[in-house]
């Protein structure tokens, strides 16, 4: 399963933190998570982290540097809208 095109990197990490907050999520939404989990692969474990907790200074340095990597990467996968 490959997640659709979003309008933004902020679109994106929004629907990957609606998806892991579903109580009961169908087949679909389960096999979408793990496509979103698996294009996160190419952040490290830190910059993955940092995603869902920036707080403090170098936590939020690390963060910016892994939404551009993450925006970059999914640009170029066709699954950001220009």
């Amino acid at each position: 399963m490959k997640p659709g095109r979003f309008s933004s990197l902020a679109a994106f990490l929004e629907y990957r933190s609606a998806l892991r907050r579903t109580a009961s999520p169908s087949d679909e939404e389960r096999a979408t998570l793990t496509a979103i989990e698996q294009l996160l692969a190419i952040l490290t474990p830190d910059e993955r982290a940092s995603l869902d907790d920036s707080s403090g200074v170098a936590a939020a340095r690390r963060a910016e540097r892994a939404r551009r990597k993450l925006g970059r990467e999914l640009a170029a996968r066709g699954l950001l809208e220009a």
